[in-house]
């Protein structure tokens, strides 16, 4: 008899759970107030949420505590948020909205310890027992012996298809396409910057030229920049002589360089008598503080430009036609 009394308590509280559901209203708390209880669902997965309100309509002289309805892994409470409104009539209505789970399945009967609780403002209390509400937690592991008869049987390994696809064969043949592609254009730019690197040098008579014509063009003669236009006009001499006939003029005084271009025969009386004339008017600007005028300027430059023009070496067969003559 003791046995059966003890199975007997369990059975009757699933049997109220049900014949109740979801929203069940608690014995009235303190007189004219209410307090109800309110699942969102009645049977849940391991784990997931289920959303309990706690809604209490009272005075405005009472305050009503949030219960803790935490029972370890049994019931576990997420989140709680609150909300009060005022009602006409001099009452007001509190809710509490919890988000709670479980980890164990089976039934759950929810209870707040102590209880619920409301606070007036002189510091006394009311409590009353938490209205009853029940949920039940399922195991996700829910397949039966029917769904695994269900299942289908591993198949065999699947055998690569004796006819090669086709999409394959393209793929294969635009990656050649490509990888060859990327090498001839490798090659190509190789062999471009291989032409660049061994571009023939510009001969000495165009450089210099380019730079008396880049010279004059600056218009330092009609500025009467007079020492800027003989250093520089002596510097491109200097510079397309040294080149042309290998004769060190950059580093040498005028007088130096003067007596080895007579011992060296590399330039004949004319030119040696045009490069005397323009150094030594350079030298005089340089260093004593000539002022040549702008007609002295340029016959300078055209002395210079003569130079060049009349030492551009001659071509292979204008030389051999000299010398036959």
């Amino acid at each position: 008899m003791k046995n059966w009394r003890s199975y007997l308590m369990p059975v009757l509280g699933l049997v109220i759970a049900a014949v109740i559901g979801c929203h069940r209203k608690a014995t009235p708390a303190p007189a004219g107030d209410t307090l109800t209880v309110a699942l969102s669902t009645n049977t849940i997965r391991v784990g997931d949420l289920i959303q309990l309100r706690l809604t209490s309509v009272h005075g405005t002289n009472l305050h009503l505590n949030p219960p803790e309805l935490g029972q370890g892994k049994d019931v576990i409470v997420r989140a709680r948020h609150d909300a009060s409104v005022r009602l006409p009539g001099g009452r007001v209505r509190e809710v509490l909205d919890y988000a709670i789970t479980s980890l164990v399945t089976g039934q759950h009967i929810l209870a707040a310890s102590p209880g619920v609780i409301w606070t007036r403002p002189d510091g006394t209390t009311t409590q009353v027992p938490l209205p009853f509400a029940a949920f039940k937690v399922q195991s996700t592991l829910t397949t039966t012996n029917a769904s695994l008869s269900q299942m289908r049987d591993l198949h065999d390994l699947a055998r690569w298809p004796d006819r090669f696809p086709r999409w394959l064969l393209a793929l294969l043949i635009a990656a050649v396409v490509v990888g060859l592609a990327a090498w001839l254009l490798r090659l190509y730019l190789a062999h471009a910057r291989d032409v660049a690197a061994h571009a023939p040098p510009i001969p000495p008579h165009t450089a210099a030229l380019a730079a008396l014509q880049a010279l004059l063009a600056r218009g330092l003669i009609e500025q009467h920049q007079t020492e800027t236009f003989y250093v520089e006009l002596s510097a491109i001499a200097r510079r397309y002589l040294e080149a042309r006939f290998q004769l060190h003029a950059p580093e040498q005084t005028t007088e130096e360089f003067l007596r080895d271009a007579a011992s060296a025969g590399k330039l004949s009386p004319a030119h040696q008598q045009l490069v005397t004339d323009f150094l030594e008017q350079s030298d005089l600007v340089k260093f004593a503080r000539f002022q040549p005028g702008q007609a002295d300027m340029r016959a300078a430059y055209a002395a210079a430009e003569k130079l060049v023009r009349e030492t551009v070496p001659l071509a292979p067969d204008s030389a051999s036609d000299r010398s036959a003559q």
